[in-house]
């Protein structure tokens, strides 16, 4: 299993037991995902992939309580956070 479907795997467990204060423990499960990935590019392609896999319908159709659009909306804060780190 690769780092990605543990990230993946993880976020459904957290949507399938959706209560209060699991977004930030979705939080901290992508923070951890990407600081494995060092450079901006690379960080990039892990956002990208972890995007994809939330997306695909199998994923989504375990969404509970909006997880993986404020899942989303962290990783677009960590994708402007980065472009910045790296100018």
């Amino acid at each position: 299993m690769t780092l990605l479907d543990d990230t993946v795997l993880s976020l459904l467990a957290l949507a399938a037991s959706y209560k209060p204060g699991t977004i930030i423990e979705a939080e901290r499960a992508v923070d951890a995902y990407l600081t494995q990935f060092q450079g901006i590019q690379a960080r990039l392609a892990a956002m990208d992939a972890l995007f994809h896999e939330l997306a695909l319908p199998e994923h989504r159709a375990r969404n509970r309580g909006g997880l993986f659009e404020l899942i989303e909306l962290h990783l677009e804060r960590r994708h402007r956070e980065i472009v910045r780190q790296f100018q």
